[in-house]
């Protein structure tokens, strides 16, 4: 993450642990050896490259010795950053090469990633026509940007092959059959997701649409689930108009309660080919219809 993709609320109040920490005469290596943190830990911490939580920032702040006025402030500050919006006119286009490059720099620092989607096939499952038809269908990019904003998704993917670390998509069965192209897009789109569910480190699971039509599974948007080896986990969720991010640990636990239900509730193994090849044969036969009219 860069400084400018941090948000400025963010900035400061990381900037704000840092002055403080120096003014106490501390490094940041002697003031992580205190909580049994790693130096990188410390410096992404007060480099607003970390999440931060209030349990950790109260910690920090009576290594400091800060007093009151400094722990009011800086609180204060840290319990208004617990959620942050990125608007899209403020960085580069949730879409765009970059984007996709800056968030490929994010996968690798992380040790786990869990998505749920209910709209359309995630990002790291999608194939290159598949990408290329969603994008030109639903993104604000210019069309000779497209080729680039592909090429960098599928850069992205390269991940997944990380053995060390563990993937949890799950997606509604709507988002499944959602067709952003021709028959032959979507057919190849569930042979790679039949193919990446066979990776040992990738569990994928479709929330049928039986379960849905039950009202078993709650309806919510779609979002990602980062886990860090150093730091605590965030969660991202995309608009129309802007990024936002969720670092408060309460906040965070009810994505992760979400996501645990909606995996409870999906087809997984030989249940999510079973719903795969269903869906393969609907399309068959809706295929042959139309070639028959």
């Amino acid at each position: 993450m860069t400084n400018a993709e941090i948000h400025p609320q963010h900035q400061r109040l990381a900037s704000r642990l840092k002055e403080l920490r120096q003014a106490a005469g501390l490094s940041a290596a002697a003031l992580g050896e205190m909580f049994g943190w790693s130096q990188s830990k410390t410096s992404k911490m007060e480099n607003g490259h970390s999440a931060l939580v209030i349990a950790d920032i109260e910690r920090w702040l009576d290594a400091v010795q800060a007093d009151d006025t400094e722990r009011s402030e800086v609180l204060t500050l840290a319990r208004e950053t617990g959620t942050r919006v990125r608007p899209w006119r403020h960085s580069d286009r949730p879409d765009g090469a970059a984007q996709q490059q800056a968030r490929g720099d994010r996968d690798a620092e992380t040790s786990a990633i869990a998505v749920y989607q209910s709209e359309v096939v995630p990002g790291l499952l999608q194939t290159p026509d598949y990408a290329r038809h969603l994008l030109e269908a639903h993104s604000l990019l210019p069309a000779d940007e497209i080729p680039a904003a592909v090429l960098a998704r599928l850069n992205r993917q390269t991940v997944l092959f990380d053995e060390n670390k563990q993937f949890d998509l799950v997606l509604t069965e709507t988002a499944l059959r959602w067709r952003p192209g021709p028959p032959s897009v979507t057919f190849a789109q569930l042979d790679r997701i039949a193919l990446l569910a066979g990776q040992p480190n990738i569990r994928i699971g479709v929330v049928s649409r039986d379960t849905q039509e039950r009202r078993e599974a709650r309806p919510l948007h779609s979002f990602v689930l980062l886990r860090y080896p150093d730091a605590p986990p965030t969660v991202e969720i995309e608009t129309l108009t802007a990024e936002q991010e969720v670092t408060d640990p309460a906040d965070v636990r009810l994505y992760e309660q979400y996501l645990h239900e909606q995996q409870q509730l999906a087809e997984h193994g030989d249940h999510l080919l079973e719903l795969l090849e269903r869906v393969r044969e609907d399309l068959r036969q809706r295929q042959s219809a139309t070639d028959h009219r």
